[in-house]
């Protein structure tokens, strides 16, 4: 059943017609005779969680989006981290294109308009309800803070022409949808599939992930909409995920790179769970893996092998790991000092990035023997993420003491002591601290913290080291707006700073 959804879905969301919604047909799927039983909701919600899998975190959905990566050499990123897209990006391109993400907000939508059609028990209905609300509220987070304001769309009908909505109001949107979900959803614990069996995806949408996603948003909100007293709900979001018994911090970093980083770990909150299939194997963070790993993960390599796109050198790892008990210095880098050592005509004075260290194998044919891909799940937020959001807004309401707390078990779980610096410096620590914890995790992760904290000025490259406050008021932080979305919608709007750079759509 599951391997025919997508066709099944396709017909459903390309449907607009008045006959076709509302006259059975014996030989094939409409609106009405499809959604009818547990079965049919079942298949849907495969499909909407292929559509999220694939369209957020799958490169060749997201390639080259990252704008702040904290490589050296960049590669194919530069001009994304220089805030020069129009030297890399046409009107067209895909990075610019926010097709993909509705693509999840229309399976969403035909889940919540349908699914009072089915025969659904109370419990099940919950469980499709809030996974679709909980998977939409995250992917309009998302696009807002890529796109900012962007049409706001919650039918599967509603075809019509589109204006951008302020990206304040979706903001409110998700919350409501998020508290809705958060009203139908167990705790990650206690989430169970149709047949009763417990789901340990972390893909699926439980409570938690909804507290967690609220945080980050509030988070947002707070700062880009300049509502500081936003904090404390943040603060309340992240004490509701660290008190939920579902999620448990990795003992050491060595098992976040053996089993956080792989999947589906108790420090794990929100997921893309990708799988080892021919249509399923690779998300960004494996993608990411191959511009930045070599040796010794890949086979049939060796420490001198040309490596390729995205190089950090061992002085700004030292930079940025400058404690030497630092765990993630010899977990995220292979020997660091001991290769540091090693005469630059073999490392060209490169570190050599090892945090995904569980490969794929390719076990027949040509390609025998060479890696396929990285047993990887794209981690969109772990327990480790909200534990130093919690001591980010804490250091922003004063309460300096807490944001310490949060901040050294973070620290200490690396094997680092803890913070002795200032307070005045407590807020500059907690970021460096999540570049260090989350290096190479994410889709833009790290530019998404120097934009909420506002300095991007001082963290980031190229043009945004020279941005104006009118730029910033203009959108410069945002992308722009692809052609697409212009086409048979006069009432789209280029972002402005974008429109007076090189965007004309």
């Amino acid at each position: 059943m599951k391997r025919i959804y997508i066709f099944i879905l396709m017909a459903l969301s390309l449907s607009s017609c008045d006959d076709f919604l509302t006259v059975e047909s014996d030989t094939g799927v409409t609106s009405l005779n499809y959604w009818k039983n547990a079965s049919d909701l079942d298949a849907a919600n495969y499909g909407l969680y292929a559509t999220f899998r694939y369209n957020i975190a799958n490169n060749s959905s997201v390639v080259y989006r990252d704008r702040g990566l904290p490589f050296d050499v960049l590669g194919i990123w530069t001009n994304p981290s220089n805030n020069d897209l129009s030297r890399g990006w046409t009107q067209t391109h895909g990075c610019i294109n926010w097709n993909n993400e509705y693509k999840i907000v229309n399976e969403a939508n035909l889940i919540l308009d349908n699914i009072d059609r089915a025969d659904l028990t109370g419990e099940q209905n919950d469980f499709f309800r809030g996974q679709a609300l909980g998977l939409r509220a995250y992917v309009y987070f998302y696009m807002l803070q890529n796109w900012g304001d962007l049409p706001l769309i919650v039918h599967a009908e509603d075809v019509g022409m589109k204006a951008r909505t302020p990206w304040q109001e979706v903001a409110e949107r998700c919350i409501v949808d998020l508290r809705e979900a958060i009203s139908l959803l167990p705790v990650a614990d206690e989430l169970k599939d149709i047949e009763g069996n417990l789901i340990t995806s972390k893909q699926a949408v439980s409570s938690g992930t909804c507290h967690a996603i609220l945080a980050h948003l509030y988070a947002w909100k707070a700062a880009l909409n300049k509502e500081p007293d936003l904090l404390k709900q943040a603060i309340l979001e992240c004490d509701s995920v660290i008190a939920d018994k579902s999620y448990a911090l990795a003992n050491t970093i060595h098992e976040v790179c053996a089993s956080v980083i792989p999947g589906n770990s108790r420090e794990g909150i929100l997921e893309c769970d990708f799988k080892d299939t021919q249509y399923d194997v690779k998300g960004w963070g494996a993608y990411m893996a191959g511009f930045c790993q070599w040796w010794p993960i890949v086979p049939l390599t060796t420490p001198s092998t040309a490596r390729r796109g995205l190089l950090i050198s061992n002085s700004t790892v030292y930079k940025m790991f400058p404690d030497p008990d630092d765990q993630r210095r010899n977990e995220y880098f292979y020997k660091l000092d001991s290769m540091a050592k090693v005469s630059t005509v073999t490392t060209k004075g490169n570190a050599y990035v090892q945090k995904y260290q569980r490969i794929i194998i390719h076990e027949s044919g040509n390609q025998k023997g060479q890696i396929k891909s990285y047993k990887a799940n794209e981690i969109i937020i772990r327990l480790a993420d909200i534990i130093l959001l919690r001591a980010e807004c804490k250091a922003r309401t004063g309460d300096y003491a807490g944001a310490r707390i949060d901040l050294n078990r973070i620290r200490n779980r690396a094997g680092v002591k803890d913070y002795a610096g200032t307070d005045a410096d407590l807020q500059d620590e907690i970021q460096d601290e999540r570049e260090r914890e989350f290096f190479c995790e994410g889709i833009s992760m790290r530019y998404f913290d120097c934009v909420r904290n506002g300095n991007y000025r001082e963290r980031l490259r190229g043009k945004f080291k020279t941005l104006t406050e009118q730029d910033v008021e203009d959108g410069a932080l945002f992308i722009p707006v692809g052609k697409m979305a212009f086409f048979n919608n006069t009432l789209m709007l280029q972002t402005p700073y974008w429109k007076a750079n090189g965007y004309a759509y």
